[in-house]
């Protein structure tokens, strides 16, 4: 089982802004939406938890970054985009 110390754990958001770069590295314009299920298992696979995620999702919704789809995608906003 492996550890983290406290001081590795992202903030949300630090966690918000890997989901900004998982949107990035498809090379992704505003409006542009993204399966949740293909960024959360990005994610995940990249090291960090679910909880992480969660957070960082909600972090990026309330700064208007990325909006969630009712299909449960997740769509990138202009200013999503200008934070990437």
């Amino acid at each position: 089982v492996l550890f983290r110390s406290m001081a590795t754990v992202p903030t949300p958001e630090d966690s918000a802004r890997i989901i900004l770069a998982i949107f990035k590295s498809h090379n992704l314009r505003p409006d542009n939406v993204l399966m949740a299920g293909a960024v959360d298992l990005t994610f995940l696979r990249d090291g960090h938890t679910a909880a992480e995620y969660t957070e960082g999702l909600k972090y990026a919704e309330g700064k208007g970054w990325l909006e969630t789809d009712p299909n449960s995608g997740i769509k990138l906003t202009n200013a999503g985009f200008a934070e990437m």
